[in-house]
């Protein structure tokens, strides 16, 4: 596997009155062409790691390095090849997204007609060439976040370091963004994207690492991620349960007010159980487990 991305045993402390450990010693790599994305709550560690693979944040311990350059002594090496959208980006209101993804791209060294060229693909790609010379000052702040998007996308860069990118974006927005990723990947770059939105990881990805309190939990694929939780699957039953007798059974249920969902190890079980709610008179459907049910039993949480 050629690496875009390494690192090892990466650790970072925040020293102050009670230190904090942001990072204990993170180690995976990334391949070169691939989508790799970090998934975790609010304060897990994601942006912290992605601050120092970008060269803007010193580590503590260990190493790392983006295509073989070491972020600590090659940080020149690094930025030349990389392209960032941070997770908290301002815009400058009197620019206009057109500015944003052409003189960002001169500002990378390209040629004039280069930099169009990839100005116009980018706001494209992102739906906002028609909105491109309306200053951002005047543009909703899903807007500005796609403007941000375009300026990184139009750099042609080999690696593009996206911190929670769909952050504040529409359902329709998020899902044209997504089609624009796996584009750039398919055109053999890498992106490291970070994200707490199940739906993004596992739409997105072709692997992920979920960390937790600064520490990787599990790495794999969004299908190898679910197959490690031991329920496989899911039966959401509408209705009152007493009947049914499911507390005596040993299965966990999440209970959402009226809802609830019980985690099964075996399909013929579920199958069963839906029969038997449905002649009960009670809704209910069966599925394979979610990104999202694996991801709470990863990382200790309480299903409910």
């Amino acid at each position: 596997m050629v690496e875009a991305v390494k690192t090892v045993e990466l650790s970072k402390i925040y020293r102050g009155k009670e230190p904090v450990e942001a990072l204990k010693e993170v180690s995976f790599s990334v391949a070169k062409g691939e989508l790799f994305t970090l998934l975790g709550q609010n304060g897990a560690g994601k942006t912290t790691f992605l601050r120092i693979i970008s060269t803007q944040l010193l580590q503590t311990g260990g190493e790392a390095s983006v295509l073989g350059y070491d972020v600590l002594t090659q940080p020149e090496q690094v930025r030349r090849h990389i392209s960032i959208v941070p997770q908290d980006v301002a815009t400058y209101g009197n620019f206009t997204p057109w500015e944003y993804a052409y003189y960002f791209s001169m500002l990378r060294g390209m040629t004039t007609s280069k930099a169009k060229e990839d100005a116009e693909r980018a706001l494209k790609a992102v739906e906002l060439w028609d909105l491109r010379n309306r200053p951002c000052a005047t543009l909703s702040g899903g807007e500005k976040k796609r403007a941000i998007i375009a300026s990184a996308l139009s750099s042609n860069a080999d690696v593009y370091m996206l911190d929670e990118p769909t952050s504040g974006l529409d359902a329709v927005a998020r899902r044209n963004v997504w089609a624009v990723l796996r584009e750039i990947v398919e055109e053999g770059k890498t992106i490291l994207l970070t994200t707490h939105i199940m739906e993004e990881a596992e739409m997105v990805s072709d692997r992920l690492a979920i960390i937790h309190k600064g520490s990787v939990v599990a790495e794999g694929s969004p299908d190898q991620i679910k197959k490690m939780t031991k329920e496989k699957f899911r039966v959401v039953i509408e209705g009152d349960l007493k009947a049914l007798g499911l507390s005596e059974n040993g299965n966990h249920v999440a209970r959402f007010g009226n809802k609830n969902v019980i985690y099964i190890k075996d399909e013929d079980e579920a199958v069963e159980l839906v029969a038997k709610s449905l002649k009960m008179g009670l809704k209910a459907e069966t599925a394979t487990v979610t990104l999202e049910d694996a991801f709470v039993k990863l990382v200790g949480g309480d299903l409910d």
